[in-house]
């Protein structure tokens, strides 16, 4: 087939409409539809995961405790989870063991907890309530969705087809060899990349310190969420001005 190609047919800049037409392939096009257009598909929001649109806490707890014992180590509580949630896994594994050990020793457990976080029932892993309606709306709007994580990419790819392409996103990143994690920008500035979005235009969504600092980093909109694992303050102290109390907030805020 023939390339497309623009051609300008008139243009008026004394009209106060200052409308230009262009022709496409035989079919002329307003410009103004076309900026408009131009603007409704340059707009996106990026969600964290864990604590986000998912409630993952039990089933972090429970492949936890399952990995502590096997190895001799003190059980955790959910609480106790909760407040590490955010970081990396080999983070979270380390102060969830809560003592020094060599780093060989720290990759087994790692791996062990891995292997039973992967195929962990999926019913510990439920969308926050309101979360997927949020998500359609915005897409309705005209924002494209992507999600970011600091777990692992093997952590992530299980609930792609099972959990989030249900909410609508078809687009997700863990960490993975080459992407640094957050706050780290990286890893928001490949997904801005791929879908063609700038970074101005760009809503990142979050509920722990390692989300709002993405934000600033990145330059991007933050908006921190109060139903996941921090509170208001904690998340105020590392810089977030904008909060959502429910996902329905999200709409509010997010025009």
């Amino acid at each position: 087939p023939t390339p497309a190609r623009w051609f300008v047919l008139s243009s008026t800049s004394q009209s106060s409409t200052n409308s230009v037409k262009l022709i496409l392939q035989g079919c002329i096009i307003d410009a103004a539809l076309i900026e408009f257009m131009t603007k409704m598909s340059n707009k996106a929001v990026i969600f964290d995961i864990d604590g986000t649109l998912l409630d993952t806490v039990g089933a972090v707890t429970e492949c936890m405790n399952k990995m502590l014992v096997n190895r001799g180590f003190d059980r955790v509580t959910v609480e106790r989870i909760s407040s590490l949630l955010g970081g990396c896994a080999r983070e979270i594994v380390a102060q969830a063991i809560g003592k020094e050990i060599d780093e060989a020793l720290l990759t087994e457990c790692l791996d062990e907890y891995t292997s039973y976080y992967i195929n962990v029932d999926v019913d510990l892993m439920k969308p926050f309530d309101g979360i997927k309606e949020a998500i359609a709306i915005l897409s309705e709007r005209g924002y494209k969705i992507a999600a970011l994580s600091n777990k692992p990419e093997y952590e992530v790819e299980p609930i792609r087809k099972t959990i989030l392409e249900p909410l609508g996103i078809t687009l997700s990143y863990g960490e993975r060899k080459g992407i640094r994690p957050k706050p780290d920008p990286q890893g928001a500035y490949l997904l801005i990349e791929k879908m063609g979005v700038s970074a101005e235009n760009t809503y990142f969504v979050g509920d722990g310190e390692s989300d709002v600092l993405t934000a600033i980093n990145a330059g991007m909109n933050g908006i921190a969420v109060l139903w996941g694992n921090r509170s208001r303050e904690i998340l105020a102290e590392y810089g977030a001005t904008v909060f959502a109390e429910r996902p329905q907030d999200l709409l509010e805020l997010i025009k």
